[in-house]
């Protein structure tokens, strides 16, 4: 199985991580944010392998799918893999690696993949203020200020259908997800085939925002692979409690998570700077690794 690993702080704790999921069975491609420095405080080792260009990702902007594609690219240079799980660099294991490795193998040619079709009741304007509005640069940021122009920017476009982008290099159906996902290795090539001989489709997204939760379920929910796609992705995130989305998880969540069992093989988000405790407490008793 191959680990995309998206990463940008705490090298520390990514190297606990990687630790923690190191088997005979695995190997590890990272993308490591180019503003943050870390790559050489991250262990390397063969079977650790590191996207050499890599991107300085911005939230909601087309880097998000640029530093996948380009993990994408690094695992397909490296051979064939069974199963592909894209996770951060803030995640945990939940299961040891043994029971993650045998899930897998009985559930060989599945793909979990989280999604709802749009338009969605649940979304603003059913989602496709996402993909019918074009995102200049400047436009995608998370300031306050620059947030409240761009729901006036949004607000406009929308109430004005002449001002919305054409969806004409898209499929008739969206699909909208997590992009934490387990991925076939099928799968993954037929990702990379589709955006090779589709470049108005990457093209388009370019001028999206916050396009990554929406490219990859797009291209696997219109092929032949959605008839083997699990709607579920193995993951422990919390979006409700807050006060940050998602949580970042603590010892006070450490009942909630371990409660889950065989439904979370993975937890997302930790932190180092904020609790040590829940991290150690997880890897010690979850993979057995030592991590003092």
């Amino acid at each position: 199985m191959a680990y995309v690993i998206l990463c940008h702080k705490n090298p520390e704790q990514i190297n606990m991580l990687i630790d923690s999921l190191t088997n005979d069975s695995v190997e590890f491609f990272l993308h490591v944010d180019h503003k943050s420095g870390i790559e050489a405080d991250i262990t390397h080792r063969n079977d650790i392998h590191f996207v050499d260009e890599s991107m300085d990702v911005q939230w909601g902007h087309y880097s998000q799918i640029e530093c996948i594609l380009k993990c994408f690219a690094l695992i397909k240079a490296h051979g064939e893999f069974s199963y592909i799980h894209i996770i951060s660099g803030q995640d945990l294991p939940l299961s040891s690696n043994e029971a993650i490795h045998d899930f897998f193998k009985e559930n060989q040619g599945k793909e979990f993949v989280k999604y709802l079709q749009l338009p969605s009741a649940s979304e603003t304007w059913g989602c496709y203020e996402r993909v019918s509005v074009y995102y200049p640069r400047f436009l995608i940021s998370r300031t306050r200020r620059m947030t409240a122009i761009r729901m006036r920017y949004i607000k406009l476009v929308m109430s004005v259908p002449f001002l919305q982008r054409r969806l004409h290099p898209l499929p008739k159906a969206l699909y909208k997800g997590s992009n934490w996902m387990s991925i076939t290795g099928e799968c993954m090539e037929y990702i990379m085939d589709f955006i090779a001989a589709s470049p108005e489709y990457v093209q388009f997204f370019k001028n999206t925002l916050c396009g990554d939760e929406i490219f990859f379920h797009t291209i696997i929910l219109n092929s032949a692979f959605k008839n083997n796609v699990r709607n579920e992705i193995k993951r422990y995130t919390d979006w409700e409690t807050g006060p940050e989305y998602p949580r970042t998880l603590t010892v006070e969540d450490y009942d909630r998570i371990t409660s889950t069992g065989t439904e979370c093989f993975w937890g997302r988000k930790f932190d180092l700077d904020i609790d040590r405790i829940i991290i150690h407490d997880l890897l010690d008793i979850n993979t057995k690794v030592t991590t003092s």
